[in-house]
């Protein structure tokens, strides 16, 4: 057999190949997504300007510091989902204080925002997965985590675009 090496941006999902570069993968195409900025819809696929981005990362930190505010209900989750929604609010505050310094200034700065945004992207979907499981379950547990399930969705969401619109501006 001929040894043809893969390219490195494809991806194999049984009998789906394609390239991916510059997509995000949360679930669906978040490409098509309509998220609220501002309390106004917002399409994902809309051409952004760098202060939609920066308000977007504003709104997600401000959703990320509400979120510490239930520690209790992340500790239910996990024992580890109170330092991981910390770290994922850490991250957003770095990320917006690089923008508000206008540090993007080479294709690496926004490869580093990109990868930073994908990683609190993973880390906020591990506790939403984890809250979808026990709302399932009966209980008081269940019934504590269920809004909390739905806080999360839309945020998840949120930083997957934030993610997009990076790769839109400068990648």
């Amino acid at each position: 057999m001929p040894n043809n090496p893969e390219p490195q941006s494809s991806v194999h999902i049984g009998n789906v190949t394609g390239g991916i570069t510059g997509s995000i993968i949360a679930g669906r195409d978040v490409s098509h997504a309509t998220i609220t900025l501002g309390g106004q819809p917002t399409p994902a696929s809309k051409e952004p300007a760098v202060d939609d981005l920066k308000q977007l990362l504003a709104e997600i930190h401000t959703e990320l510091a509400d979120l510490m505010t239930q520690q209790e209900t992340l500790q239910q989750i996990s024992p580890a989902a109170p330092f991981t929604a910390q770290g994922a609010e850490q991250t957003v505050k770095a990320m917006t204080e690089i923008l508000d310094k206008s540090a993007v200034q080479k294709p690496q700065d926004a490869q580093s925002l990109h990868t930073h945004l994908t990683q609190t992207m993973s880390l906020l979907s591990s506790i939403l997965d984890g809250a979808r499981t026990l709302a399932q379950k009966a209980g008081d547990v269940a019934s504590a985590v269920t809004p909390l399930a739905e806080q999360l969705g839309p945020l998840v969401e949120k930083v997957a675009v934030a993610a997009l619109w990076v790769g839109k501006l400068w990648l």
